[in-house]
């Protein structure tokens, strides 16, 4: 029983460079396949070599056994010749306190290895991954031989007689510690290889989403500029055409100027990660200018426009940011409100350290489906537009440090519950005087 449970410590001393190689480098960045970082190798192999010594297996009375030759084999053929020499020197110097003649003979032992490990680094990483077993089992075929040609040279000079059994015993260790060691190279390949295909799936996704940005970017701009070349068209081929005309046609050709404008500044804000200047805000003041900003849009679209609005509400953050949240938001209320009876209302609710506000509409509302799908970039619900208004909205929310929830039903309506943090130094006002209790359990007013 004991035996087994040394031979998993070893074992685990083995898996431990691997793992840490994994761990600190190439987990941090997939990219780090292409630039191996020796010192966390030379610091692994080191400590797996020391632990491998401190702690051996006895396999017989009086014969110890470790497999402090794989992080030496590691070293070498992972990380150069000076790894593999500081791995060398650093178990030379751990041996040297208690010499003897063992321990003399286990030292020409490691050093017959390191000599094989340093031949076999050459073209090690050209090498495929059937050659890399390949060697991994030569390497430990090496180790058997030397074992046997030691055991029976010193048997012949009567230094000292190892039993047939001992030395069975011995190979049965070999064996295994080079099966240990293939595993080891599978480990280290198997990571390896899954490293460089995340680094090149990664490459494939930004130029797929660069590719797939062009191309939006390209519809997009193209629909209203192809409408502004043919009113520009119009206005210079017809000689007849009164100022009205040209004026109404001048209208639409701003219009769609403004509409690929706003489109650019969409794509723009989604890629670019504007910097956000912040500072304190009257949120309530601009909540209100808001509101009265597009009530003139609801009247357009026959929508009446509700707002409830308490004072006093503070937050720190970039006013025009937060502007273009609310009224992307609001817009979209507007938008999908049915021709008559609409109706939108803005309501704000004060609780703990946080503002709430609450856009509700009566509108067509959304399914599950479609709210878990908001946010997307290029998903949109509407019959035009770029479907990045949202991507945006989530994304300057969440750099205030808020963040946006919806509630809906079909042909019901829906809800965006807005939450921005307090900034509450500047409150002259109890929070409590705007903490609504039912206010808080309620979607719909």
């Amino acid at each position: 029983m004991d035996l087994i449970k040394d031979i998993i410590l070893q074992v685990a001393f083995i898996l431990f460079p691997i793992f840490s190689y994994h761990l600190f480098w190439l987990s941090k960045d997939p990219s780090h396949v292409l630039k191996p970082n020796k010192v966390i190798i030379i610091f692994s192999t080191v400590t797996s070599s020391l632990l491998c010594i401190i702690w051996p297996i006895e396999i017989v009375d009086g014969i110890f056994f470790n497999l402090q030759a794989i992080p030496l084999f590691i070293s070498f053929v992972y990380a150069g010749n000076l790894a593999g020499l500081l791995t060398l020197l650093t178990t030379f110097a751990y041996l040297l306190h208690s010499f003897n003649i063992q321990w003399f003979y286990f030292l020409l032992f490691i050093l017959a290895f390191s000599i094989y490990s340093s031949s076999m680094k050459q073209n090690w990483q050209k090498k495929r991954f059937k050659q890399k077993l390949l060697s991994s089992l030569l390497y430990g075929l090496y180790i058997l031989v030397l074992s046997l040609l030691f055991f029976g040279i010193v048997s012949a000079l009567n230094i000292f007689h190892t039993p047939i059994e001992n030395l069975v015993t011995l190979s049965i260790s070999i064996i295994i510690l080079t099966f240990i060691l293939m595993i080891a190279i599978y480990l280290i390949e198997y990571m390896r290889e899954n490293a460089l295909l995340r680094n090149e799936l990664i490459k494939a996704e930004k130029l797929s989403i660069v590719s797939e940005l062009a191309a939006s970017v390209a519809h997009e701009v193209r629909n209203p500029l192809t409408v502004v070349r043919g009113f520009i068209q119009l206005i210079g081929n017809s000689s007849d055409t009164n100022i009205i005309q040209r004026k109404e046609y001048m209208d639409l050709v701003i219009s769609e100027l403004d509409r690929a404008q706003s489109i650019i500044t969409d794509y723009l804000s989604l890629a670019g990660n504007d910097y956000i200047s912040k500072e304190k805000i009257h949120l309530t003041n601009t909540l209100k200018d808001l509101t009265i900003l597009l009530t003139s849009y609801a009247n357009f679209k026959a929508v009446t426009f509700d707002y409830i609005i308490d004072d006093h509400l503070y937050v720190f953050g970039d006013e025009t940011k937060l502007k273009q949240v609310f009224i992307n938001i609001m817009k979209n209320s507007i938008e999908a409100v049915p021709e008559s009876g609409g109706l939108v209302s803005v309501k704000t609710i004060l609780k703990e350290e946080n503002i709430i506000v609450k856009i509700t509409d009566n509108g067509i509302g959304m399914s599950k489906d479609q709210i878990a799908r908001l946010g997307e970039p290029y998903y949109t619900l509407k019959d035009t537009g770029t479907g990045l208004g949202l991507t945006v909205t989530y994304s300057i929310v969440k750099n205030h440090g808020g963040s946006i929830r919806y509630h809906s039903e079909l042909n019901k309506g829906t809800c965006a519950i807005v939450t921005l943090p307090l900034f509450k130094d500047n409150l002259s006002v109890a929070p409590d005087q705007y903490f609504d209790k039912k206010e808080t359990g309620q979607l719909f007013s």
